[in-house]
């Protein structure tokens, strides 16, 4: 399966994980970590009470430059990872 493939799965699927009103914590960026390295893309689910329209794009970028990984996409509160650039 490509990457291609792999990325359109993921936009239909379940959230991988969820951030919660706690944020971007240590615990988190390991999660998300030991995610990219089992799924190499992840779909991530920020709560309403962390991110509104103004910072989503924040929140992810914080999180690609702590795990080191690519976004690929931002739909609403969602946010898709990979661990590779497509």
């Amino acid at each position: 399966m490509d990457y291609q493939e792999k990325f359109k799965k993921v936009q239909l699927s379940q959230p991988h994980c969820i951030l919660g009103k706690k944020g971007i914590t240590e615990d988190f960026i390991q999660h998300v970590a030991s995610l990219l390295k089992r799924y190499k893309i992840i779909k991530i689910k920020a709560l309403k009470s962390t991110a509104n329209r103004s910072n989503i794009h924040f929140i992810a970028k914080q999180i690609t430059e702590k795990t080191n990984s690519f976004l690929l996409d931002i739909r609403g509160r969602m946010i898709i990872v990979s661990k590779y650039q497509i």
